[in-house]
Formats: structure tokens, sequence, C-alpha cells
């Protein structure tokens, strides 16, 4: 397969590297002169919607392929590489504070990392064989790559400091351009092992391998969107090459430029609402920008260099979450350490640290302790026992990796001595009160002590009625007196009466 004269016209600043690429299968050199692009890794964020930062690009507007950046409308132009080599494809890393990039400069193309101001620049692979196509993983702790260093073109993984280099793919085809997933469990990529290239998809480690699109023409450039829902590629499927979009699942493929002239390498904006991708619709290679559903499409470069291999920066503007700072015990004693708890949460890049601050000498200096992770988001830090008397204040800081912050407000203890959880003076006028109260209560029970009650008379002893008196058997003859039974006398008159 040939490249059409307008493909030609892009790579004219690249003709450096075409033995280089001849070496491979003209497949391989097919979709290195179309794409040349590393990875559609769109570095992707910890949330989603982010926040649009700079622009990375490539250009040989000062004599050979540099990398550069741009702000999100194109102006502040900065060049960060300079040297005699081709440096190509930059990545900007997930926390928007590094640029993965390939470069010829040590005499074969490998992988290389720098600050995002340019500096510090390392190199991360060492084979005499072609590494390229760089692209950070969603955490940024490795980087997956294309290489032939084992024959063909695989891709491959790797820690993001070098180390630990893995074989992912392992099959006769070619295959480039991996492109991470927002959430890491996948990685898209591109291969021509069915016969041309198509866009498929595999899980991180390697496995299941899936076929995405299905056609006689050559798809490439995978990018996830930031939400991971879609996929945006280039694609000749029309005639000419343009910048498509289709879901993840390789469904609901829509044409996003639909114009006349080649589209390539989109990549998706931190946001989710605008893609940029380059263009030769203007006679030369242009870094241009649209809205994610091809609508708004403008030239950002406008340069007669050669322009391409745009990625867009993640930023991050939200700073973290302090809440619910909480200290245990509640009234600290001379001999407590002080566990200060609170719950921390970061939308964006994700926390870089949590510190618990205390002071003793009114804020005027602060004393920092790392606090760690308790359960969940909870964090926990412990403040050293201070003396009796002392006024501790304290907060919670957090530091995302974007370097935002946010602290809570000051709160403030007084390290105290506790009787039996009272401070002394309230124990001692507690028991204080306690006594006087005691004394109170013993003193009226002695003045109102009641006055003994008289003895109770002894029943008297029992003593039977009298016999009831004899009825009289006769009455006094003079007197007419009732005289009982031996009466000899009347007992009223005298009278004899026997």
């Amino acid at each position: 397969m040939t490249l059409e004269h307008k493909r030609q016209k892009r790579f004219t600043s690249v003709k450096r590297i075409g033995a280089l690429i001849f070496v491979t299968a003209l497949a391989v050199t097919l979709v290195v002169n179309m794409c040349f692009s590393p990875p559609a890794t769109q570095p992707v964020r910890a949330v989603f919607p982010g926040a649009n930062g700079k622009i990375a690009f490539v250009s040989d507007r000062d004599g050979n392929d540099e990398i550069y950046v741009m702000t999100a409308t194109g102006s502040g132009v900065t060049r960060l590489t300079n040297n005699a080599a081709v440096d190509i494809s930059p990545r900007w890393s997930p926390d928007g504070k590094k640029i993965v990039f390939a470069s010829d400069r040590d005499g074969n193309y490998e992988i290389y990392v720098m600050n995002d101001d340019g500096s510090s620049v390392t190199r991360l692979t060492n084979n005499p064989a072609t590494d390229w196509f760089p692209a950070w993983s969603p955490d940024g702790s490795k980087i997956v790559f294309a290489t032939n260093r084992d024959g063909n073109y695989e891709i491959y993984v790797m820690t993001a400091t070098g180390s630990g280099v893995t074989r992912l793919t392992n099959d006769p085809g070619t295959d480039l351009l991996p492109a991470w997933s927002p959430d890491g469990s996948k990685i898209a990529f591109v291969s021509d092992r069915d016969g041309d290239f198509e866009i498929y998809v595999m899980n991180a480690d390697g496995s299941s391998v899936t076929k995405l699109t299905n056609n006689a023409d050559t798809d490439e450039c995978p990018d996830w969107s930031p939400d991971g829902s879609k996929i945006a590629f280039d694609s000749n499927r029309d005639g000419d090459y343009e910048i498509y979009v289709m879901n993840a699942d390789g469904s609901g493929v829509t044409n996003l430029t639909n114009n006349s002239e080649n589209d390539y390498w989109p990549t998706w904006s931190p946001d989710g609402t605008k893609i940029t991708f380059y263009s030769y619709r203007d006679g030369n290679g242009e870094v241009y920008v649209m809205n994610a559903d091809g609508s708004s499409q403008s030239d950002l470069t406008s340069n007669p260099a050669e322009d391409f291999w745009p990625d867009w920066q993640p930023t991050d503007i939200t700073p973290p979450v302090v809440s619910d700072v909480a200290r245990s015990p509640q009234q600290p004693q001379p001999a407590d350490a002080v566990t200060v708890t609170a719950t921390v949460t970061d939308v964006g890049f994700g926390l870089k640290t949590v510190t618990l601050r205390y002071s003793t000498d009114g804020g005027a200096t602060w004393t920092d302790v790392a606090m760690a992770v308790s359960t969940g988001s909870t964090y926990a830090g412990t403040i050293p026992a201070k003396p009796d008397g002392t006024t501790v204040q304290y907060k919670v800081k957090a530091e995302d990796k974007g370097g935002n912050t946010a602290e809570s407000a000051v709160a403030s203890y007084v390290s105290k001595t506790l009787i039996f959880g009272m401070e002394p003076l309230m124990f001692y006028l507690l028991i204080g009160g306690l006594v006087v109260v005691v004394v109170v209560v013993v003193v009226l029970l002695v003045v109102r002590k009641p006055k003994a009650a008289p003895p109770t008379p002894a029943a008297p002893a029992y003593a039977p009625p009298p016999a009831p008196a004899a009825p009289p058997t006769a009455f006094c003859p003079t007197c007419g007196t009732p005289i009982p039974p031996g009466t000899v006398f009347c007992p009223k008159c005298g009278r004899r009466i026997q």
C-alpha cells in the first residue's frame, strides 16, 4: 500500500527517520507515517470532567522536530526540547507535571520523560530496537509503549521509572499505538493481525483481546474520552483520513470532520468537551481544535511549518475537602497523646499528602505530623502528650497531586490533670460540697430529734366480774325492800325478818 501525495507532504519534516521506518513492514510504515503518534492515551484524569491545561505538540518550525507547548487557544507557544535529534509523540502524565516522549537523540528511538517545563530529561528505555508511542497509565505508575525488540512490533508496559518491562501482546502481526482507558482496566491499540489496521482492546494485563473496528481500510490512533465511554480515532474509510468517534464497544461510529483533506491523531480535552487533531486542510500540518461533536473547527497553530501530534495537559483546580475533624480524648490529660481524625476527599488527581499541624505557642510555629489512612477516607494523626496547662492549637492540611491545598479551621484544647474525669478544682469543690451537705444533714437530725414518748401503762390485771346476787326470796314487810336469802335484818329499815 502506498501513501497518497498529501500524506507524503505531511511527513516532509520526518523524512530523517524514513530509513528506520522502512526496516519494518510496509504496513508499519503506513501507520507510523499517518499517525506517528504514541498511544492516544489521553492522560487519564482521576475525575471527569477535568480542567483543560496546555497543549503539547511537535513542530519543525525551528529546523527539526521538537516538542512545544501552547495554551488551549494557541497562544504562548514555548519550545521545551532543543537538540539536533527528532523528539516526537509527547504525552502528558495524568497529573500534568511530566511529559513522556520518544527521541532518537541517542542513536535510535527510545522513551524519555521530562518535567512540564522541559527540564530533567531522563531516558527510560535503553535497547538497540525501536521504542516509541508511550502512554501513561491513569494512576501515572506505568507507561505502555510499542517496540520491535522481539522482532516485530508488540505492546509492552514498564513502570514510570523504566523498570519491570513486560510484554503484553504476542502476535505475528504489528501492534502499535496503545491507549490506556481512564479506569485503567483496558488498553486500546492498533494491529494488522487480521490483514489491515484495525482498533483492538485488551485487558491491562494483555488478556481478552477484542476487535472493535472491522472494515477494509485503516483505523488508527485511538484515544479514550475522559469518561471512558467513547474512543476517537482517525480512518480513511471514506476516502481520506477523517476524525471519527465510536462507543467504547465499537458501536455508533460517527464522522466528525468530514472534509476533503486529511485529518489525523485526535486527542480529547480533559473536560471531554473538545478534541484536538492535526490537519492538512490549510496546505501544511496544523493543530486544530473542535467541539466533541465536530462543530466549531479552528486552527490553533497557523504556522508555515509542520505542527502535529497534539496532546492536552490535564490540570486540577479543585482543592481537597477536609471535614469532620475530631480528637480523642476530648479532654486530654498531661499523660495523654491526642489522636486527631479527619475525613479528607479529593475529586481531582487524588491526594498527595494529609498533614496534622499543631502549635503550642499560639500559632507562631507549627509542627507537622503525617496523617495516615485509618478507614476509607478517614485519616488519623497523633499529637504527643503535653504538660499540664499547655494550650494546643491544631488543624488538618491536605494537598492534592495538582498542588491544590485545603486546611480545616483551627481547633484547640488545654492539657489538664483530671480526678475521676474532673478538673481538680471542680473535684474538690464537689467533695467540699458533699461534706457540707453531710454535716448539715447530721445537725438537722440531731436538732430535730423527737422527745421520748411516755411509757405505756401496763394493762390492769384481769378480775372476773362478781357473781350476780341471788334473787330475793322475800320483801321487808315494813318497807318492801327485797330481802336476799339468808338475810336476818332488812338492810333498809332494820326490821328483823327471821
